[in-house]
């Protein structure tokens, strides 16, 4: 079959990397059901899970693929600590199907609040089909890689995303920094949002906090920048 010979494809392009049964589940189903063409290689790996690019007829995607039996658990279980899911069981696998369908309804929030995430396109169990972002040669560079030709102008799209991520779609990042934005050409796109809680999460202000204060941090080899200043910046209505 066509879905089993991507599958095979794709373990070549990661050397043989094991998929677990249920991954490969979920990838024949979004195959099936006209989400994946095929795979071409992969875009990032890191130790939850890998980030492939893919087609889905003449468009390219992402599909983002979260590890179950080796995924570092600690992180996922912590964040979910702080907003666990309804009537989920405890095994590990439940656990991270959760946490890729947690990802996926943040992303849809984001994205219909008007931050710039790549468009959700789809999910079944741990994987999630995504919007590209990059060009046909490559894939766009992490914040932390980008020449950065108007730091001014990015950081003021950065602002304004994370403004809007607060009032409009109710959420905090939780864990953003220059390692959680691509950038596509000049404009930034904030990705991995997995762990992003509500605003009225306890834990939301300390969250942050320490968002603002990270990112800050990173722009201030470029510009001015003043820690307080965009803290009130978000929060203000």
């Amino acid at each position: 079959m066509r879905w089993e010979a991507e599958v095979e494809k794709l373990l070549k392009r990661t050397e043989g990397e094991v998929f677990e049964k249920a991954t490969l589940q979920s990838i024949w189903k979004l195959m099936n059901n006209g989400y994946i063409d095929s795979f071409e290689f992969p875009i990032s790996t890191g130790k939850e899970g890998n980030v492939f690019r893919a087609k889905q007829k003449d468009r390219l995607i992402a599909v983002k693929i979260y590890r179950i039996n080796t995924a570092t658990f600690r992180s996922i279980s912590k964040y979910l600590m702080y907003e666990p899911p309804q009537r989920v069981k405890r095994d590990r696998r439940s656990i991270i199907f959760a946490w890729a369908m947690k990802e996926f309804n943040n992303l849809k929030k984001l994205y219909n609040a008007g931050v710039r995430v790549p468009e959700p396109i789809a999910r079944e169990g741990n994987v999630i089909v995504m919007e590209y972002i990059g060009t046909e040669e490559q894939p766009a560079p992490l914040l932390k890689d980008a020449e950065i030709k108007d730091a001014e102008k990015v950081f003021d799209r950065i602002k304004k995303y994370l403004h809007l991520m607060y009032h409009k779609a109710e959420l905090v990042h939780a864990d953003f920094s220059e390692y959680n934005v691509l950038m596509d050409g000049d404009e930034p796109v904030i990705i991995d949002v997995g762990q992003t809680v509500s605003r009225d999460n306890p834990m939301a202000m300390e969250f942050l906090r320490r968002d603002v204060k990270n990112i800050t941090k990173f722009f201030r080899k470029y510009i001015r920048v003043d820690e307080e200043e965009i803290l009130k910046y978000i929060l203000e209505g």
